[in-house]
């Protein structure tokens, strides 16, 4: 049995993470975007990764503050999944043809949304590459981000000083810069910045 909630529940429950708002969201809106991907020449991991990232994308919004949600969220999300799609397209199509122009007249507005979107996608692109990174660079290389000393880095993982660990941590960071700059999907993110 299919249960229809509203709009204000689906919203709250969103905000909330409550786990039947999320499968809600995932049974009943998750195939339209499936069908805007598997229309427009992408797959199912495409369209797997443009609704999680829309879904990420709606979760911030929501969370600031003077955000107001003016349409239903199944709309609200159409909206930005299909937004997604279009510009991973629109960078996929500038990529294949050595366009250094825009592709629309929409895509040469960049808002500050269109920004969050590809920040969204380059975020899912690093945490990819990071995931993949031996044990000890992620350890460092999260010790670095929280802002440990090099010293305190040195003294939690046993390494013999803080020199050593500036070595490593270049290592790491070189290793994971490669990583994602030989990654097709980082091609999408080259010259448009």
């Amino acid at each position: 049995m299919i249960i229809l909630y509203t709009n204000e529940w689906l919203v709250k429950g969103f905000m909330e993470g409550r786990e039947s708002c999320i499968k809600y969201m995932y049974r009943e809106y998750f195939p339209m975007v499936r069908s805007i991907v598997l229309t427009r020449n992408g797959n199912l991991e495409d369209a797997e990764d443009i609704f999680h990232d829309g879904l990420i994308i709606i979760y911030k919004r929501l969370k600031k503050s003077g955000f107001s949600l003016n349409s239903s969220l199944k709309t609200y999300l159409f909206s930005v999944c299909r937004n997604l799609w279009r510009r991973r397209l629109e960078r996929k199509y500038r990529l294949m043809y050595g366009m250094d122009s825009c592709v629309s007249d929409s895509g040469c507005n960049e808002t500050s949304e269109s920004e969050e979107e590809e920040n969204a996608e380059k975020f899912r692109l690093y945490k990819k590459h990071f995931a993949a990174m031996p044990e000890f660079c992620r350890a460092l290389l999260t010790h670095y981000i929280r802002k440990t000393s090099l010293e305190e880095i040195a003294r939690i993982m046993n390494y013999k000083d803080a020199e050593y660990v500036k070595a490593r941590k270049y290592y790491c960071k070189n290793l994971l810069r490669k990583k994602i700059l030989n990654d097709p999907e980082c091609k999408q993110f080259m010259n448009y910045e």
